[in-house]
């Protein structure tokens, strides 16, 4: 929200507000999943770390929204899994028969 966001450098108003919430919730999808680089945190300091960026990356509304649904049980730890892998665009049956067919091997 400070202006320093990628890639328009867009602050404060300028920042729809589903951009504000997608902004928190991959954030915390982020750091409470284990990663090739990188341990999950614990869902407690996940939550705290979002909270000490309020006002510089994170709107102060936002942020006391999804604190308060954590509070609440709303947001969980594990309470959020894909129930199968989400296909790559790659993927013939994902593709229109068009592209389909010019990807599938003869």
């Amino acid at each position: 929200v400070d202006g320093k966001g990628y890639p328009q450098g867009l602050k404060g108003d300028e920042i729809p507000l589903m951009g504000k919430i997608v902004a928190v919730a991959d954030t915390f999808d982020a750091m409470t999943t284990d990663r090739p680089y990188q341990k999950a945190m614990k869902f407690e300091d996940a939550v705290a770390r979002i909270e000490s960026f309020v006002n510089t990356r994170y709107d102060e509304q936002v942020v006391a929204a999804f604190t308060a649904a954590c509070r609440e049980g709303q947001i969980r730890p594990g309470s959020v899994r894909l129930k199968r892998p989400v296909p790559t665009p790659t993927q013939p049956e994902l593709l229109n028969p068009v592209e389909a067919d010019r990807l599938s091997v003869s």
